[in-house]
């Protein structure tokens, strides 16, 4: 049964295929989580018009990625295949420089990024083919040093970068092939240490970096071969171990697949006189480097040789034998054993611990498999071509935690392909020849959010194609946020910060509407949070800052108040109160108001200041009316009586006068 994947979006939009010309099923219709203006698969550009096909054959190394750009070689139909870069867009692609002027082309080959340069191996005008470096622009690419002045080539091969630092295998035409480094200047373009004296060559390959040092394999005598290290200095060059598979007679010995695990170099030795294949590892010492058990059951497993050596979950997997089989090892040679037999392995890929491989056997053909190093663990993960007739599943590709790869089915064809490791996490991504013709998809990479690979859409040729990111981020805002309004204009709010995250490395974007800490004003203000990915997909969340005056008026009553009585009732009284706001003007009231008649004895004044919000402060005071009238100013006393303690006065001495004369009678 056909699946069409639908709704992974941990990888590629899908709800926008029918843009792209891609069947849809039902469930891919429903496009409410993704944007309808994403393009899942688009053609980045057609280098060579025509159809004519940039990428002329296979035969090429993969594109490399420095940064958020893919290097590659292709052939625009006039330069010849020469070195172009994209990011994945029509206006970013483009020819890097013209290295080898006209058709001819400079064919380059082993991209390897160092520091901030992308080296490679190319012809040259006038030069054979030698170590090139450019920093992405036509004036920034270069030749590094003609190693062989003139137009032979100095063989420059196994690229390999420690840091900022490049070491290689090449010929100056006097030393051999031996050991060489560059930090990309002429004269940083050295010779290691000559291992071999003379024109005769170190037998030098299979570079790996470890533990901060170059590894290598080299021939130390004519009758053995050696595990080497090197710093890249001529002293920081020796020897770790003399690596034999025969004692007898170690003749024609050979090292190949160095491959780092953990903490350990994993490679294979093997004799031409023994027909014999062992697997060693070495913890980077000579006492640690040591043989973990032999490989070869025949003289017709030797011819074949292992191959493949491929870190997964603690264990290496690797294929070894006439038929392919497929071996497990944890390092000891009790755990090391075959665990699919006669099955022409593959492709071995690390999938999140597990291996996924291409695997033949009499019931499926090459069908797509997994395994977790035990036999009974490795199993098919589907027959994705049902019957004995082939999928055959190729380039193999880990991108966000699935594998993307080719493979052929009688419906649709050889086209693009994904899997989680499971049946039914294996799916159809997309058919861009719709039937039963081919895209052949190839050179799968990826490239910042994209994934760039090369396909033939039957109209244009093998030309550079790019897996788009559809899917928008997930954006979570902040709760809504009350403030206090700190004067008419409002106040300022610092609210917590919106979380997003993407499906693609990297954080996405975030802008607001209104920045955090900025002054809001009296009421309710949405903020508008956006945040963006790379690919410019774009999720939209809002939330309110809500300014509220709830702070009551500061109210200040007036002391209590003592007057003479002015008329028969009592005397009318006079007074004010004060109110203040940090928002709005208070408006005061009383009860009774100011100006009323207030009878004689005591009363009670009840004030109230009201601001603009509703918010309300209270306070009270007492007027007393004494029952005698104010005296007057031309009683005889020569002083004024206006005050209560005036009064008091008055009526104190009078009382005495009174006392007098009872005594006197």
């Amino acid at each position: 049964m056909r699946r069409y994947w639908t709704g992974v979006s941990s990888l590629l939009c899908i709800s926008a295929l029918a843009a792209a010309g891609a069947p849809l099923t039902a469930a891919a219709l429903d496009s409410s989580a993704e944007p309808a203006s994403c393009r899942a698969v688009t053609m980045v550009k057609p280098i060579a018009s025509g159809g004519a096909s940039s990428f002329p054959d296979y035969d090429v190394q993969p594109p490399m990625v420095l940064g958020r750009t893919a290097y590659f070689a292709a052939n625009d139909g006039t330069s010849g295949l020469e070195l172009w870069r994209s990011r994945g867009g029509e206006l970013d692609t483009e020819r890097v420089a013209d290295v080898f002027p006209g058709a001819t082309g400079s064919e380059p080959r082993s991209l390897t990024v160092a520091g901030d340069s992308l080296f490679f191996t190319a012809k040259g005008d006038g030069v054979g083919r030698e170590l090139w470096k450019t920093d992405g622009t036509a004036e920034g690419t270069v030749l590094v040093k003609d190693l062989r002045p003139g137009p032979e080539d100095s063989g420059v091969t196994a690229l390999t970068a420690l840091g900022d630092m490049l070491f290689f295998i090449a010929d100056d035409g006097v030393h051999g092939l031996e050991l060489w480094k560059s930090d990309g200047t002429p004269e940083g373009t050295v010779l290691v240490q000559e291992l071999v004296p003379g024109a005769g060559s170190a037998g030098i390959g299979s570079l790996v970096v470890f533990r901060d040092a170059l590894y290598f394999a080299a021939d130390g005598g004519p009758r053995e071969v050696e595990l080497w290290k090197s710093d890249g200095s001529p002293e920081g060059t020796e020897r770790v171990a003399v690596v034999r598979v025969i004692e007898s007679d170690p003749s024609e010995e050979l090292i190949r697949g160095l491959t780092v695990a953990g903490d350990t170099i994993y490679f294979f030795a093997g004799s031409d006189y023994a027909k014999q294949w062992d697997l060693w590892k070495s913890d980077g010492s000579g006492p640690g480097t040591v043989r973990v058990r032999t490989l070869s059951r025949g003289p017709e497993d030797y011819a074949a040789g292992p191959v493949t050596l491929t870190p997964t979950g603690g264990q290496v997997f690797f294929v070894a034998g006439a038929r392919g089989s497929l071996w497990r090892s944890d390092g000891s040679s009790g755990g090391t054993f075959v665990i699919k037999e006669s099955s022409e392995a593959r492709f071995l890929t690390n999938l999140n611990g597990q291996l996924l491989f291409t695997a033949w056997d009499d019931e499926s053909g090459f069908e797509l498999w997994r395994s977790n190093g035990t036999v009974t663990g490795t199993a098919l993960v589907e027959d994705i071509r049902p019957g004995t007739a082939s999928a055959a599943p190729f380039w193999l590709t880990v991108v966000d935690g699935k594998v993307l790869f080719s493979a052929e089915t009688d419906g649709e064809g050889r086209e693009l392909w994904s899997t989680d490791g499971t049946q039914d996490g294996t799916q159809l991504l997309h058919d861009i020849v719709p039937g039963p013709g081919s895209s052949e998809p190839s050179w799968l990479t990826p490239v910042g959010p994209r994934v760039f690979f090369v396909t033939d859409d039957g109209t244009d040729g093998a030309e550079p194609w790019v897996l788009n990111d559809c899917t928008p981020p997930e954006l979570i805002c902040p709760s809504p946020m009350v403030v206090e309004a700190q004067g008419p204009s409002g106040a300022p709010a610092s609210y917590a910060l919106a979380s997003a995250n993407d499906n693609k490395p990297g954080l996405p974007d975030i802008s607001y509407s209104k920045l955090t800490g900025s002054d809001f004003p009296i009421g309710d203000t949405m903020v508008f949070v956006t945040a963006a990915d790379e690919s410019g997909n774009k999720s939209t969340c809002s939330f309110q800052v809500k300014v509220r005056d709830t702070t009551a008026p500061r109210l200040s009553c007036p002391r209590n108040l003592e007057v003479w009585r002015k008329f028969r009732y009592g005397a009318k009284v006079d007074y004010t109160a004060e109110a203040t706001d940090a928002v709005s003007k208070p408006a005061i009231t009383y009860d009774p108001a100011p100006g009323s008649d207030f009878v004689v004895g005591r009363t009670q004044v009840r004030v109230t200041a009201s601001d603009a919000s509703g918010n309300v402060s209270r306070c009270a005071f007492e007027v007393k009316v004494r029952r005698d009238y104010e005296p007057q100013a031309d009683s005889g006393c020569g002083c004024g009586a206006s005050s209560p303690g005036v009064l008091s006065g008055w009526a104190l001495l009078t009382a005495v006068s009174m006392l007098a004369r009872r005594r006197r009678k």
